[in-house]
């Protein structure tokens, strides 16, 4: 993500992209995208990083790791873990490009 972009914290990013997946999504899994959201937002914040645009790779693979090993999550739990993180941060992707004239 990009250093010109306006900084957003992970809260906000994640209740957007509840709210855009609320009428395509059931109850049931918009909570659970919530739950497996809010692990990752506690880890972001504890870690002392508070914009998503400073997102790394390395971030994301001290994250896995603190699941997988502090967390000590199942491997089939886990794959629901990334799945959800893997949608989240696509749609991050797609708020965070600037706006273009044809995008209309």
């Amino acid at each position: 993500m990009s250093g010109d972009l306006d900084p957003i914290d992970p809260e906000t990013a994640v209740q957007m992209y509840l709210d855009s997946r609320r009428r395509e999504l059931t109850d049931a899994t918009i909570q659970a995208h919530q739950y497996r959201l809010k692990q990752f937002v506690r880890w972001y914040d504890d870690d002392g990083l508070n914009n998503l645009n400073n997102l790394s790779g390395r971030n994301l693979h001290r994250f896995r790791i603190k699941r997988r090993e502090d967390d000590e999550l199942a491997n089939f739990t886990m794959k629901g873990q990334l799945a959800t993180l893997r949608m989240f941060l696509r749609f991050c992707a797609t708020i965070g490009e600037k706006f273009e004239q044809d995008d209309c």
